[in-house]
């Protein structure tokens, strides 16, 4: 196994290609991890204004409509928007990474791959078997699939977070229009 391994790590362009992979993932985990939480206690807080202003006419204090709203000296329909597109850009924070990570991390992985097998061809004496390059390209496939392994995660994550914000936009949206119909 160890053996296996000093071989796909022999070649310098496969370090670079399983490094920059390797750091893709763990800010993939990262990114995913906080942004999920920082926005499931986001939403859990709008939850509980938006029940605040079903309960009453006072627009909650902890909903962060009324932070944006409190800069504005007019409270309509388009600060509101302007508020909510706010609040979407802020949530929308670091995602477009994680969307960059999951298309370019194939390639990455694949860019990988052609290099070790164009040394596996380039180190090939005059006379080869199958059982002489086989292992060689064996090893170079290793590139193309933690580029996959790498990507299957950051899509996931990606379209997990995209629908969690899209949650969040629709009860402010919700704020906003019983606010507004009061």
């Amino acid at each position: 196994m160890l053996l296996e391994i000093s071989k796909i790590l022999s070649n310098p362009i496969n370090i670079i290609v399983l490094g920059w992979l390797g750091i893709y993932l763990f800010f993939v985990f990262f990114i995913f991890f906080y942004k999920y939480i920082s926005l499931f206690l986001w939403i859990r807080k709008e939850e509980d204004a938006l029940n605040s202003i079903l309960i009453s006419d006072v627009f909650p204090m902890n909903s962060s409509l009324y932070s944006c709203l409190e800069k504005s000296s007019k409270t309509n329909k388009y600060t509101f928007d302007a508020c909510i597109e706010g609040a979407k850009k802020k949530a929308n924070n670091a995602l477009v990474f994680l969307s960059i990570v999951a298309s370019t991390s194939p390639f990455i992985g694949l860019f990988g791959t052609v290099v070790g097998i164009l040394t596996a061809f380039s180190s090939m004496q005059s006379v080869t078997t199958l059982n002489m390059i086989a292992p060689a390209i064996a090893d170079a496939l290793v590139a193309t699939a933690i580029g996959i392994i790498v990507a299957v995660p950051a899509y996931s994550f990606h379209q997990i977070l995209a629908k969690k914000v899209e949650d969040l936009i629709i009860i402010l949206k919700m704020q906003r229009d019983i606010y507004l119909s009061k």
